[in-house]
């Protein structure tokens, strides 16, 4: 469904018809001063739907009377949310319908956002609105007073991860300065060192967060779990290869973006850029080797 428009399942008539009437009643309610229903589909991968949650906030300033629902695949993002009405609803009918799915390369996210949705660049970062934050898998845990660090090796490119060795020497490393560390991702993305609590594959996105805002501190490489740390409000070390961080990130305190310095390094968001997403135009497996552990271990 995530490469889907909510509407595509209608012929072309009927979807251009539907379209049509949908402006119209926009413009008549908006004439009548009758509350307006918009509808949001995101339905993509966590860390661009976790992306475009600022703009939530920037639709209802723009329109603080309208019905405001999204569709999502990660509907636990909503919870407790207070500019959204409706999550997944079962038959919605919008009056304007919003597509905030895809970007350009070379433009930064949120702005893109804001651009496709018609309002202003939102004046804060995504971050989540529970307000329990319990799991019961807090009581995993590793014991001890040193403070907790999250280790979350996975990526969705092969290009965009730092090398399985690595991750071990780095929580190593840690437990030996006194850090307890867990480990979340899926299932197989585990850190094979003594000491270390295990959470890959046992987690849903809440169950994650929670963990992720009880950490003190989270590493990881581009991937959702770096913006579902942020979300969570923890801060969050992150290694870079293919991808720049300014075109995913800005103005967050809470976000220590390290970069390959390899030929390589960005070359996804450039322009004109590899037109293969995770494949390195210089042959790399990964595009993170020159970001070392103890690069790693000073950021932290």
């Amino acid at each position: 469904m995530a490469d889907e428009r909510w509407d595509e399942d209608r012929g072309p008539v009927a979807r251009n018809a539907a379209r049509l009437l949908r402006g119209l009643r926009w413009q008549l309610k908006g004439a009548l001063g009758v509350p307006r229903h918009l509808l949001i589909e995101m339905r993509w991968r966590l860390g661009d739907e976790i992306m475009a949650l600022p703009v939530f906030e920037s639709l209802r300033l723009a329109y603080p009377v309208a019905e405001i629902a999204v569709l999502t695949n990660y509907p636990e993002l909503f919870e407790n949310h207070p500019f959204v009405d409706a999550v997944n609803p079962e038959s919605p009918r919008p009056d304007r319908y919003l597509l905030l799915r895809g970007a350009p390369r070379n433009m930064f996210r949120l702005a893109h956002y804001a651009q496709t949705a018609g309002v202003d660049m939102p004046v804060w970062r995504p971050h989540l609105f529970f307000e329990d934050w319990h799991t019961p898998l807090l009581e995993e845990l590793p014991p001890g007073g040193g403070p907790l660090i999250a280790l979350a090796p996975g990526a969705s490119w092969t290009t965009k991860r730092w090398r399985p060795d690595r991750w071990e020497a780095l929580a190593q490393r840690l437990i030996n300065s006194g850090a307890r560390i867990i480990v979340l991702g899926l299932e197989g993305e585990d850190i094979d060192v003594e000491g270390v609590v295990s959470f890959a594959g046992r987690t849903d996105i809440r169950g994650a967060a929670s963990l992720l805002h009880e950490a003190d501190l989270a590493v990881t490489c581009d991937s959702g779990l770096m913006h579902l740390t942020l979300a969570a409000a923890t801060p969050a070390v992150a290694l870079f290869g293919p991808t720049d961080p300014e075109i995913l990130i800005r103005d967050e305190p809470n976000f220590h973006p390290l970069r390959s310095t390899d030929k390589c390094s960005g070359h996804w968001n450039r322009v004109p850029g590899n037109p293969e997403p995770g494949l390195c135009p210089e042959g790399h497996k990964t595009c993170l080797d020159s970001i070392t552990v103890d690069a790693v271990f000073a950021a932290v």
